[in-house]
């Protein structure tokens, strides 16, 4: 049993305890304080009880006082030794209350994920589909198509719950995902966009899970590329094998695959693209346009796209949501300065490359720490699994300079 639940029981029972000890005094106390008698009959000159003769002075400052002396006595060891427990149990007392403020926000946001968002976002934010209409600068229909709607179970990595709130409130432009804050119109209070961040935290992956998901988004891509180039190879146990080796020697800069392998971390099509940078980066990626032949496709069944400029042909990092990355050499002018934001994001108000301002809109994939939000498994501040490793997060940035 976690210690903060331990001390929260042993404070219950001895608040039940110490109110049951103050309860049965009370009742002794009135049965031996009044006395009950037959009710006596005559002039009230005589029964009034300001007339009738008291305790005699021996009687009074000897037993009486004695046992007034008694009473007052346990009284105050009991203070003595119900007060400092009272001082002992606060610390628990306040985080119980803490934990049972988050429990009660954690349910109520997850009711309101459960109304507004799993439609889109997938039970449990592990992602899905929207239907979402495109329409040209004029707005005129274009298509009507199947926009990826990411994972949440990593969005407190990529965004602080400021950035968060932020996209709840007023919705990301260009996307199916509309605002749901009262600032941005939606029907959301302030409260409610809070409770939905509360409930994020509690569905967020932990470090093993999260590693896996990319590390298997990336195997897909690996895998398309080793069956492509050995169509020799039919079993499934010979072709995990040829992934793995593929893998191991690819993940070396100093290999011809290298960049092919930052592609593959570039395009990770895992939890609805929610781990990678072309869902923002590449037009159509996020509604199925993932290679040339999807491309194709799209456009050959929604020919206005092309039309409209929206999706003239595979275009791999040419901009989307996000902007463009050719040229991104010239905003950062080391690979270790585009690593590092990759790793952290932006920041809104805070400059980065070359003296462009953050939005906070460039989420970070290196890991985050939360000082603001405690985590009662730990009693620490809450830690968020990083999605990307050091190393795949050069091989990103070696594919995106290289464009």
């Amino acid at each position: 049993m976690p210690p903060m639940i331990l001390a929260a029981s042993t404070q219950r029972t001895i608040g039940w305890i110490l109110a049951i000890v103050v309860m049965v005094g009370f009742v002794v106390y009135l049965l031996f304080s009044f006395r009950i008698g037959k009710r006596e009959l005559g002039s009230e000159l005589e029964l009034a009880h300001n007339r009738k003769p008291y305790f005699e002075d021996d009687d009074l400052e000897t037993q009486r006082l004695d046992r007034a002396l008694g009473w007052s006595l346990v009284t105050l060891a009991a203070l003595s030794i119900v007060l400092p427990l009272y001082w002992l149990m606060e610390p628990a007392r306040q985080e119980n209350a803490e934990v049972g403020w988050v429990n009660r926000f954690e349910k109520r946001g997850a009711n309101s994920f459960e109304e507004a968002c799993s439609s889109c976002h997938g039970p449990g934010g592990v992602g899905g589909v929207a239907a979402y209409t495109l329409v040209d600068a004029n707005g005129q229909f274009v298509a009507q198509v199947e926009w990826k709607a990411p994972a949440l179970t990593t969005v407190l990595t990529r965004f602080d719950e400021s950035e968060v709130e932020h996209i709840l409130n007023y919705g990301r432009p260009g996307t199916p995902m509309p605002a749901w804050g009262l600032p941005g119109g939606g029907p959301m209070t302030s409260q409610q966009v809070h409770q939905l961040v509360v409930y994020l935290r509690s569905i967020q992956l932990d470090q093993e899970a999260a590693t896996a998901e990319v590390e298997a988004g990336i195997a897909v891509g690996a895998r398309a590329i080793v069956t492509a180039d050995n169509p020799e190879l039919t079993e499934a146990a010979d072709i995990d094998a040829a992934v793995e080796a593929w893998l191991a020697q690819a993940t070396d800069p100093d290999s011809a695959d290298y960049l092919e392998y930052g592609r593959l971390v570039f395009d990770n099509p895992a939890a609805q693209g929610a781990n990678s940078c072309a869902r923002c980066h590449t037009p159509g990626f996020s509604f199925g346009a993932s290679d040339e032949a999807s491309t194709a496709e799209l456009i050959a069944t929604w020919p206005k796209l092309a039309e409209s400029g929206i999706l003239t042909g595979w275009q791999p990092a040419q901009g989307h949501v996000g902007p463009s990355l050719e040229g991104v050499e010239t905003h950062f002018p080391t690979p270790a300065r585009q690593e590092d934001f990759v790793r952290t994001g932006s920041e809104v108000g805070v400059g980065f490359g070359n003296a462009r301002i953050g939005t906070g809109m460039m989420p970070g994939f290196g890991g985050r720490v939360d000082a603001d939000v405690i985590d009662y498994d730990t009693g620490g501040d809450a830690v968020y699994s990083r999605i990307l490793t050091t190393e795949q997060i050069a091989a990103v940035v070696a594919y995106e300079r290289s464009r």
